[in-house]
């Protein structure tokens, strides 16, 4: 076990996402010296690092592990032939993934950790933003994106006893991130990351570990997906079951604001935090986090655009499902990447099927995150996915566009007036098509 108190200089090989920037500043504040590496130091997020003096410029090199470090913060873990993790390991300098820092670090507040297959961002920023409103300052957290308005996914405030932190299941690295939940949140299990979970009942018992370690509360529909499971199997842990489907009536007006039945569940989740710790309930002006269902302009010819997360079957279905609740009277074009290889292939019967409310499909590419192995690259192409695609959906529009430009093209016909609506779903880089958009910033309809 890594002794924070004992730790003089620390150096983050990456340092920009949101779980390596919370323990940074919470080691800075700690009085410890803090430097770090970064490959793209051309974000927003980068500079800010250089400004404060902690970012070396220029990507990554060896050089920056000196013989005075007493720690080295890993992203996941060791990467093969990085120069710093060679020289760390050469040196025996002790190194620590991120996540099992995040979770040292979790010890010293009331962690209130969300974990599902989805919603876990929005419902985290949704309980981030309620303990704001009830207590006055903004609690700690982590979170996969950004709260509109606050515009960060990372907050630290030692004046605050809260932590509420993202709990990513892939490869079980919620265990790490909050090894001892004051409360446990979990908003749905549906069998994902299939590269690393071979059944439903292997995912299952890993939602099983994580919750057996909750030491007060867990906040869950009991008679969700799996969920009953789980339950059975935790009940000599004496955790206190908070039901979020008893809150229905009693937070039926409670909307923050959000559209989507998805959505409805994600509000409850976080009325039912509010519920075991005695909160007041005032989220009505809760400003949304970016990329979820997120407002991004309207295109020349009129076309509004949303940017969203969506990337597994259920999400996929269920921002469609809200769009066209939310603009019956319009033409919806569905601009998709699918992220992974992998869970393309191994959901792809399951995609098929969850595009009943788009008018227009198109795919420019699909997103292969860096941790995605070359076997899973070769599982399905493009082209045979969209083919699958057309072939289950033979009276929709289905169209492999091969690339952003060539997508941009596309919307930017003046057919698609605003009598369309375009959504842009991924959960990779698919917002780097916006500027070729143009878009005009105007107001949201809704």
């Amino acid at each position: 076990m890594i002794d924070i108190q004992g730790l003089k200089k620390v150096h983050f090989i990456g340092i920009t996402s949101a779980f390596c920037s919370f323990c940074a500043n919470y080691l800075i504040e700690k009085g410890v010296k803090v430097t770090a590496s970064e490959v793209n130091q051309q974000s927003e997020d980068a500079k800010k690092w250089i400004e404060r003096g902690v970012l070396y410029e220029g990507g990554h090199s060896g050089k920056y592990i000196t013989d005075d470090l007493d720690l080295v913060v890993l992203p996941t873990g060791p990467i093969p032939g990085n120069p710093e993790c060679v020289v760390a390991e050469r040196k025996n300098i002790p190194t620590i993934p991120v996540a099992k820092l995040t979770g040292i670090i979790s010890k010293e507040f009331k962690t209130i950790a969300i974990a599902g297959t989805h919603g876990k961002t929005t419902t985290c920023a949704l309980t981030v933003w309620m303990l704001y409103k009830a207590l006055g300052s903004l609690p700690n957290f982590v979170i996969g994106d950004h709260i509109l308005d606050i515009d960060r996914s990372w907050n630290y405030n030692p004046e605050n006893e809260y932590f509420v932190v993202e709990a990513c299941e892939y490869k079980k690295q919620f265990l790490d991130r909050a090894p001892t939940p004051y409360i446990s949140v979990i908003t749905n299990i549906e069998l994902d990351h299939t590269d690393f979970f071979k059944s439903q009942e292997q995912y299952n018992d890993a939602f099983v570990e994580f919750v057996s370690n909750t030491t007060k509360a867990l906040v869950v529909d009991t008679k969700g997906n799996n969920i009953e499971n789980i339950l059975r199997k935790i009940k000599e842990y004496n955790i206190e079951i908070v039901d979020v489907a008893n809150l229905k009536d009693d937070c039926s007006n409670v909307t923050a604001g959000l559209r989507g039945d998805y959505n409805k569940q994600n509000v409850l989740r976080a009325c039912g935090v509010a519920e075991y710790l005695k909160l007041n309930v005032d989220i009505e002006d809760f400003p949304g986090v970016a990329s979820r269902f997120e407002f991004k302009g309207s295109t020349i010819n009129g076309m509004s655009v949303y940017l969203d997360y969506a990337h597994n079957p259920t999400k996929v279905k269920a921002c469609l499902r809200a769009t066209r609740e939310s603009f019956p009277d319009k033409k919806i074009i569905f601009v998709w990447q699918p992220h992974s290889f992998e869970r393309t292939y191994s959901f792809k019967d399951q995609f098929a099927k969850s595009l009943d409310d788009t008018d227009i499909l198109y795919i420019p590419n699909i997103f292969a995150p860096n941790r995605e192995e070359r076997r899973y690259k070769e599982l399905i192409t493009e082209e045979e996915f969209v083919d699958y695609l057309k072939e289950k959906n033979p009276s929709k529009e289905i169209l492999y566009t091969k690339d952003f430009e060539n997508t941009a093209s596309l919307l930017l016909d003046k057919k698609y007036n605003s009598d369309y609506i375009c959504v842009l779903a991924s959960a990779g880089d698919l917002y780097k098509i916006l500027p070729s958009l143009k878009l005009e910033d105007n107001k949201d309809e809704i």
